[in-house]
């Protein structure tokens, strides 16, 4: 009998973008072997890359019209040989939802929402979700790669004497060169300003803030929590880091190598000397699994690896060899022991 949740699952991550290529190929075997799930994939595909759709303000009213396509032009086949049994609706709309889900990477929504002191133009959100990451750029040419779970907010047009956008996560960016508009970029711990570079920021909750510049120089202004400190303006040159911890006002500056800190953006991951803890973290946004410690000694090994589309066994088989612990890996979790 066919699992048609893990059918799901491939045809989301392949639609995402996010499939790794063992997957594809298991996808396309099913695809192959079973007619029945060739349509149910066509169906998915075409209300996925429908702009109608996901452009529409109420992301959860465009789900049901979906759904209701759907459910419309379902059909059951069986064989003597395959065995397929009818989907209820409730599967398909989460299978819709997760579609939507990992689909809003690609789409506009939200239109008109505005962020903090923003003006009176409209206003974009790109969110992603977590094993999802998307290719954005904006009116005046400049390009952003947005990592899983980040959400970016950036006006359809820039008006004014300088280019504000804000952002949550991580994301990396080639800013167009205009001397008379600045780029800056609101962060919840802090701003960063630039006339026209390329570089990277990592800003996720409960995480230190972390720029790093690839070309170019960039100013990063950091966000106290205490009311008397005064916002120091930190110059940042190509290859050095700067991290910024709100909660103990501590700013640590120091030599990195630009194109490790974009990795990401091409499908690798690169950690040096990071805890496992760290670690823990990134491959839990990358790949869609609650990372679970069952003992505390493992979170501060200290570990380097770099991977280029590798799969989360093959990443923690590796880690696992080079300091050892043990892990164990299930349909939504990772968990790590000593």
């Amino acid at each position: 009998m066919i699992n048609e949740e893990y059918f799901v699952l491939l045809v989301t991550r392949k639609l995402a973008g996010s499939a790794t290529p063992a997957e594809l190929s298991e996808l396309e075997s099913m695809l192959d072997q079973h007619p029945v799930l060739k349509e149910r994939y066509t169906h998915l595909h075409h209300y996925f890359e429908d702009p109608l759709y996901h452009a529409a303000e109420n992301t959860e009213q465009a789900l049901q019209r979906t759904l209701a396509k759907i459910k419309s032009q379902q059909t059951v086949v069986t064989s003597p040989t395959t065995k397929i049994k009818k989907i209820h609706p409730w599967k398909w709309a989460a299978a819709a939802a997760a579609v939507f889900m990992l689909g809003g990477a690609f789409y506009f929504f939200n239109k008109g929402s505005k962020p903090p002191a923003a003006g009176k133009e409209q206003w974009v959100k790109r969110s992603n979700g977590k094993a999802t990451r998307s290719f954005i750029e904006l009116a005046d040419g400049s390009k952003i790669w947005l990592n899983a779970e980040s959400m970016l907010t950036y006006p359809e047009k820039f008006k004014g004497d300088s280019r504000e956008i804000f952002l949550e996560g991580e994301a990396f960016f080639d800013v167009a060169t205009n001397a008379k508009r600045p780029f800056i970029v609101h962060l919840k711990k802090g701003t960063i300003k630039v006339l026209g570079t390329s570089f990277n920021i990592r800003a996720y909750e409960n995480e230190p803030v972390q720029t790093a510049v690839v070309t170019g120089k960039v100013a990063f202004i950091p966000r106290y929590e205490e009311a008397k400190k005064i916002n120091d303006t930190i110059l940042i040159t190509p290859d050095v880091k700067v991290s910024f911890t709100a909660s103990s006002g501590t700013l640590i500056k120091g030599n990195t190598i630009g194109a490790e800190d974009k990795a990401w953006t091409e499908g690798r991951l690169i950690f040096r000397n990071a805890t496992l803890e760290e670690i823990g973290a990134s491959l839990e946004r990358n790949f869609n699994k609650h990372v679970e410690f069952e003992a505390n000694a493992p979170k501060q090994y200290r570990l380097t690896g770099s991977f280029h589309n590798n799969s989360l066994e093959d990443i923690m088989y590796y880690l696992s060899k080079s300091k050892a612990f043990h892990y164990r890996i299930t349909d939504s979790t990772l968990v790590i022991g000593e």
